[in-house]
């Protein structure tokens, strides 16, 4: 099982210890449940907390953020990078306007500097870049359907399973754009 405190006033909740995983047994469950909301009320003592979602803890596989940032000349811009929460140690982005199409998306899993990791390695089948292929190009539309309303969105980590299984988004987050900040028309 996986917790989460669920808080819209804490965006990285992992930061405030705010999050545990893999954990098994109804005793465990529950001490971790208390553990995480102390955390949270420890670490982020003005955040409102609504609770805690628990949930089945996501099959194995690789781990890719997939994010959309405005940028003040570009606009909305789709990133995309290998190692989910580890992408800012890597460094292993990719940046592309929105909207994309399939073969714009498969460019952009290619042109991810570890991209071979995404192939068959040490026992580990292929992983499902058609998959995330979608995945990207239905983000990359949501942004652009609804630019004038997002600042930012971050799926992190996306997990891109085996061959035909599918992607996870563990963790999401959307941050609306200011009202006050839209440029003029």
């Amino acid at each position: 099982m996986a917790l989460k405190v669920q808080s819209a006033d804490i965006a990285h909740k992992t930061d405030v210890g705010a999050v545990a995983l893999n954990l098994a047994g109804d005793d465990v469950v529950y001490a971790a449940y208390n553990a995480v909301l102390a955390a949270a009320k420890r670490n982020a003592t003005k955040a409102q907390i609504d609770g805690v979602l628990v949930q089945p803890m996501a099959p194995p596989g690789r781990e890719v953020l997939l994010g959309v940032n405005r940028d003040p000349t570009w606009g909305l811009l789709l990133v995309v990078g290998l190692g989910g929460v580890l992408v800012e140690v890597l460094g292993n982005v990719v940046l592309a306007p929105v909207p994309l199409d399939q073969a714009a998306a498969r460019a952009i899993i290619g042109r991810l500097t570890g991209a071979q990791a995404f192939a068959p390695f040490r026992g580990m089948p292929a992983a499902d870049t058609e998959a995330l292929g979608d995945l990207i190009v239905r983000l990359s539309h949501f942004a652009a359907d609804h630019s004038d309303d997002i600042d930012a969105i971050d799926l992190n980590p996306v997990i891109v399973h085996a061959q035909g299984e599918g992607v996870s988004v563990v963790d999401a987050l959307i941050v609306r754009r200011d009202r006050g900040s839209r440029a003029a028309k």
